[in-house]
């Protein structure tokens, strides 16, 4: 590329960043997302730094609401992880957590007498289920049908039929008949989630917590993050310790050479899409039986916003534990500050898309090195 009487060259980098170069590169990225949206926020007249303070506060206050969110975004980072990994792209865990919420409203409906014991695991295994297979058409077009970008385009399409569906069932057969509004009926008693129904205050800050919108789903969330871990992502001198893990790796960083040594891409496109389809249904059976207790036509975009947390924890899953929180903290604030600042409705859309951006081109510096030279 030729600028005036400079030319800049792009070289892919030989040895990877690890370590605190790659933190530090993430910690970059974030910080000049938000100088970015810093800036926007002045040219909107709000003062970008009290923004900033503030919805430190609130997530100071709203602690257990930060928790419930980061549940959600965990649940379908880590599933997103997994392909990505194999630079497989699931863009659509938006349209699997949808499938997901309608598999765990479905079976607690036709199964409203089941012992909560039953129902719950049940809810959870279908809305694994159901996640997967409609990530499955990925598999399908990228593995055997030949066309690089696939993943990408089929997975996103297959958002907007989930979104039908759900729209289609809550203004229909599942809408709530007592008050004729589009939203469905509330999940039966023996579906719902328990909830950690306990208050704390805390004495320095003078403030009590009331962590009933964090579900026990957290410990099962928990729980697959160092599964995950252990199975797919623990390497030792960036050697991976599982076969299936060590196949993730190769097929990520060189796909030929990973055919060559008789890997099958098939069987990695299968098994990475099986699982991330069906970690975004699983996080939407959490959210609707934890969190929401009904169906209603419009989704919070959280299979979206998975992508940067994703991408922000470095595709690992400890990092993705820490990135969770932070874009759930993100989410509260934006949330409950975009009234008192005269924020518009599109303000959480703005930050998520400018973090996603920048993330993205921190993305682009693990892989290749800028130089400029004169001509």
């Amino acid at each position: 590329m030729k600028i005036l009487n400079f030319e800049i060259l792009f070289q892919r980098r030989t040895l990877p960043l690890i370590g605190l170069k790659a933190f530090s590169v993430r910690v970059m990225a974030i910080g000049s997302g938000l100088v970015v949206l810093g800036i926007i926020f002045l040219l909107m007249g709000i003062n970008p730094i009290e923004l900033y303070i503030d919805i430190i506060l609130v997530n100071i206050r709203l602690l257990p609401n930060t928790i419930g969110i980061f549940i959600t975004l965990l649940c379908i980072a880590l599933g997103l992880a997994i392909p990505f990994k194999a630079r497989i792209d699931n863009i659509g865990a938006e349209g699997q957590y949808v499938m997901g919420t309608l598999a765990a409203i479905g079976t607690a409906f036709i199964f409203p007498t089941l012992p909560f014991f039953i129902l719950i695991p049940l809810m959870f295994i279908n809305g694994f289920i159901i996640g997967a297979i409609w990530a499955l058409p990925v598999v399908l077009f990228r593995a055997k049908g030949g066309f690089q970008g696939a993943d990408v385009v089929v997975s996103f399409l297959m958002v907007f039929p989930a979104i039908y569906i759900l729209e289609y069932l809550v203004s229909g057969p599942w809408r709530d008949p007592e008050t004729g509004f589009t939203y469905s009926s509330q999940i039966p008693e023996n579906g719902k989630i328990p909830v950690l129904d306990f208050d704390f205050t805390v004495p320095i800050l003078d403030i009590k917590w009331d962590f009933s919108p964090v579900h026990i789903t957290l410990f099962l969330v928990l729980i697959i993050t160092g599964l995950v871990y252990f199975f797919l992502f623990r390497s030792v001198n960036g050697v991976p310790k599982t076969k299936f893990g060590y196949e993730l790796n190769v097929t990520g960083k060189n796909p030929l050479a990973g055919r060559t040594a008789g890997m099958s891409f098939f069987k990695v496109i299968l098994v990475s899409m099986i699982l991330s389809g069906g970690l975004a249904g699983m996080a939407g059976v959490g959210e609707i039986a934890g969190n929401q207790l009904r169906l209603t036509p419009s989704t919070p975009g959280y299979g979206f916003t998975a992508i940067a947390v994703a991408y922000l924890g470095g595709l690992n899953p400890i990092g993705i534990v820490i990135s969770a929180l932070f874009f759930a903290a993100l989410i509260v604030g934006g949330n409950a500050i975009k009234l008192t600042k005269g924020l518009p409705g599109t303000a959480l859309d703005m930050f998520s898309g400018i973090l996603l951006f920048f993330v993205l081109l921190a993305e682009f510096f693990f892989r290749y090195t800028i130089t400029w030279r004169r001509i």
